[in-house]
């Protein structure tokens, strides 16, 4: 039986050659595209999964709360917290606090020779950091390597740069940071970070040397950078476990609480939930987003059903032809039972081969894209995805025309009765409508999201940050004085023509201001104060990067009062209540102690237009700055490079010379969104092909099936054109109906995704016009091939077709 079943469906395949290679094309392409997805899918969920405990591993938000309406929500939790918590709370079994340890790390070699190099993936973190994370060790053992106050564990990748072949163990490295610098000792080599982590590192300083810094304050309460994981216990109640953090907190900080009338809550993250549910700012590393996720699978899914419908749609068609193979066969005595086995073995054997084909495209597509391993194969959710795919696919595409062609009736089939009713027209046609209206809402969001990218980067800054060469400070100083040799840089680097200005800020646009601090006019209630970000800047910052000055006055380098002086942005000008930025001049603000208000500067995006503009306090703090600000006024980039590094590297020796373009750095923001566009850009294209594969088998199939139609119509005298339009039309009024489904779903959709940009692009009319309008033109290209040929056919062979 198997073997006449095979024998069958390989003679079927042969006579329905054109329709039977679009069918498996299509097929074929929409398994493939599944497939994609459905690994970045994977790869996006797989994120932290690595960890022993991942289920069990939390990260403190903290929630603040003014007139019980949510005011901000920040990551970063106190430096004491940690400690009491686990003191206080027997459910939490330990804790590990993560600090930033950027800086540049030195290292003298045997022969004398210092490796200088600007580190930015280095943390402070306590002891039980390898406890509470389970990031493999490669040298060392887990609960000694970070005892030590000089302790540090280095990657493995950052040991053969900076040792080569030799042992790390017990090496010295110098670290140089804006929070603790001094000797450490490698005491191990961990296993470089997996991409599926939420936060990447190469160094891990024990944390004990960075805690002698918290002199000033009282306890740790009031030093907030810090990144706080818990390891709870199984079965730990979560929402019992956040009220008593909290109160764990208010212990220590009610009183300020109540100065400021706020009220602050922790909340337990899971910490596999991260990559996906990111907060806004504050984040250690930019994570994904769980509604892209939601995104493509809905993509993933519609491109799967737009190549089954084809298949359906084709074979059911197709299967008409086969109407008086069936009656024979039903009158030789063959069982309904048998008929059906018979077209779901043909399906079954069409789908695998689909599966085959798609399969090598992934392969290749993955191994020219990613250059990948196929890590992901051994992921068993990927395998049973794909099999509940092919299931899928078997029984959809399977079953339908399987039984609508065993139920035909033998005596109207052998009599050529036989006729397409009007209900499997009309289910023909819903399968194009749904077809081509997937199609168009890609289409469509294809359209929104390149225009809002497009939007984003061409839209005026408010400053400019053209030509502009960053350079990371120098952290060892070659006279003691920050302004002495940056004064002696500045003059060197100035006295070449290729230079325009230099600068000095302790950030540059394009980054995250970490640095916040609540602000309040002085002579007000002190309960009444804004959280502001602060950049520290010398005089030469607001000049260099052609920020407008709307009223006041610059920093002045020669003004020692400077020092307390600040100037502000429009928003932060509005959030402090002033009407106009001359009333805002020479007012008092602090965070405690009070800095007159000497000017004030229109606003610009220091980050990408996803975020909306926010108050900024400038400080004359020159000394303060982590960046160094070049604008170039030359076209010879790589040797102006040069000069400029063999300048620093006299003026700041023992230094790295670490460097990026602005303009580059600024646009990575939309680097995840361009990704984004892309692929939409290829499945919108591939769910508009496989949909135009479809309908261009349905018209080869009409165009043959009518063909002793169109023979008789040109011998009555009918035109070429006038044929044309009769088969088209059947045609173009499914697309025609998918138009108008499909644009008030675009618009829904486009909305829903536009809704996380501070500043959008208006969703006009004329986007929608254009999609339907390429929906109709492909259409249109796809079946007037076939109208054309069809109708330009002699009659007479025409009239003899049957």
């Amino acid at each position: 039986m198997f073997k006449i079943y095979l024998t069958i469906a390989w003679r079927t395949l042969l006579k329905h050659k054109a329709i039977s290679l679009i069918m498996l094309i299509g097929l074929s392409l929409s398994m493939a595209a599944f497939m994609l997805i459905s690994r970045y899918v994977f790869d996006e969920l797989s994120y932290d999964e690595f960890h022993q405990n991942a289920d069990r591993v939390y990260r403190i938000h903290v929630h603040d709360y003014k007139n019980k309406v949510l005011t901000n929500t920040t990551a970063l939790s106190y430096h004491a917290e940690g400690p009491a918590i686990k003191e206080s709370i027997p459910e939490v079994e330990d804790f590990v606090r993560l600090h930033r340890a950027d800086g540049m790390i030195n290292y003298r070699k045997p022969n004398g020779e210092i490796v200088s190099f600007q580190e930015k993936n280095g943390f402070y973190a306590d002891a039980s950091f390898f406890k509470v994370f389970s990031f493999p060790l490669l040298k060392g053992a887990a609960n000694q390597v970070l005892q030590s106050p000089e302790s540090v564990v280095v990657s493995a990748s950052m040991a053969r740069k900076y040792f080569g072949d030799e042992n790390p163990i017990g090496k010295i490295l110098y670290l140089t940071s804006e929070w603790q610098g001094g000797n450490y000792i490698v005491s191990g080599v961990f296993a470089d970070v997996p991409k599926n982590s939420h936060f990447h590192f190469d160094f891990i300083f024990a944390i004990q040397n960075l805690l002698k810094n918290d002199q000033f304050v009282t306890g740790g309460w009031y030093w907030t950078n810090f990144y706080t994981y818990l390891l709870l216990k199984p079965h730990t109640n979560i929402q019992s476990t956040e009220k008593r953090i909290t109160a764990v907190s208010e212990k220590h900080l009610g009183r300020l609480w109540q100065r400021y009338n706020i009220h602050q809550t922790m909340v337990l993250q899971p910490m596999r939930d991260i990559h996906l549910y990111p907060l806004n700012n504050t984040e250690i590393e930019p994570g994904g987003k769980i509604e892209i996720i939601y995104v493509l699978i809905l993509v993933a899914i519609l491109i799967l059903v737009i190549g089954l419908l084809n298949y359906i749609n084709l074979s059911t068609v197709m299967g008409m032809e086969r109407a008086k193979e069936v009656g024979i066969r039903k009158t030789l005595g063959s069982e309904k039972r048998q008929l059906i086995s018979q077209f779901l073995f043909e399906s079954f054997l069409f789908n695998f081969l689909a599966l085959l084909i798609g399969l090598g495209i992934f392969l290749m597509a993955t191994q020219m894209v990613t250059q990948s391993d196929f890590a992901i194969f051994y992921q068993t959710l990927f395998y049973l995805t794909i099999i509940g795919a092919f299931c899928l696919s078997f029984v959809l595409s399977g079953f339908y025309p399987a039984f609508v062609l065993s139920s035909l009736k033998p005596i109207q089939v052998l009599k050529g009765k036989l006729s397409a009713n009007s209900s499997g027209k009309l289910f023909r046609k819903g399968l194009v409508i749904f077809q081509f209206s997937a199609s168009i809402m890609l289409i469509i969001s294809t359209i929104v999201i390149n225009q809002q990218i497009k939007f984003m980067q061409k839209q005026d800054l408010g400053m400019n940050i053209e030509q502009k060469l960053i350079i990371t400070t120098p952290k060892i100083l070659r006279t003691g004085s920050f302004t002495n040799d940056m004064t002696f840089f500045k003059d060197r680097v100035l006295s070449n023509t290729s230079v325009k200005n230099v600068t000095v800020s302790s950030s540059v646009p394009g980054r995250e201001i970490f640095w916040t601090a609540e602000f309040q006019r002085f002579h007000e209630a002190a309960n009444n104060f804004k959280i502001c970000h602060v950049v520290a800047v010398d005089e030469d910052f607001i000049s260099a990067y052609q920020i407008k000055l709307l009223a006041g006055r610059n920093f002045v380098k020669e003004m020692i009062l400077d020092d307390n002086a600040a100037i502000i942005n429009e928003t932060a000008m509005k959030a402090f209540g002033f009407t106009t930025p001359e009333s805002a001049l020479n007012q008092e603000i602090g965070d405690g102690l009070p800095k007159k208000i000497v000017g004030v500067v229109k606003d610009f995006h220091q980050e990408s237009l996803k975020s909306s503009k926010k108050p900024i306090v400038f400080y004359h703090i020159p000394w303060s700055s982590a960046f160094l600000s070049l604008t170039i006024q030359s076209q010879d980039i790589k040797n102006t490079l040069f000069i400029i590094e063999e300048i620093y590297k006299n003026a700041f020796p023992n230094n790295a010379f670490e460097y990026f373009f602005l303009d580059t750095y600024f646009q990575q923001q939309y680097d995840s969104d361009e990704r984004l566009a892309k692929l939409f850009n290829w499945f919108a294209g591939l769910a508009i092909y496989i949909a135009c594969l479809g309908l261009l088998g349905l018209a080869m199939f009409t165009a043959r099936s009518r063909t002793k139609e169109i023979g008789i119509r040109k011998v009555l005298g009918a035109t070429v054109s006038s044929i044309v339009v009769l088969l088209s039309k059947d045609f173009l009024k499914p697309v025609l109906w998918a138009v108008l489904i499909a644009s008030p779903l675009a618009w829904y959709a486009a909305d829903w995704w536009l809704q996380e940009f501070a500043y959008r692009v208006p969703i006009q009319w004329w986007v929608f016009v254009a999609g339907g309008l390429t929906a109709i033109l492909i259409a249109i290209l796809t079946i007037s091939f076939h109208s054309i040929k069809s109708a330009l056919m002699n009659p007479v062979k025409s009239l003899n077709s049957e």
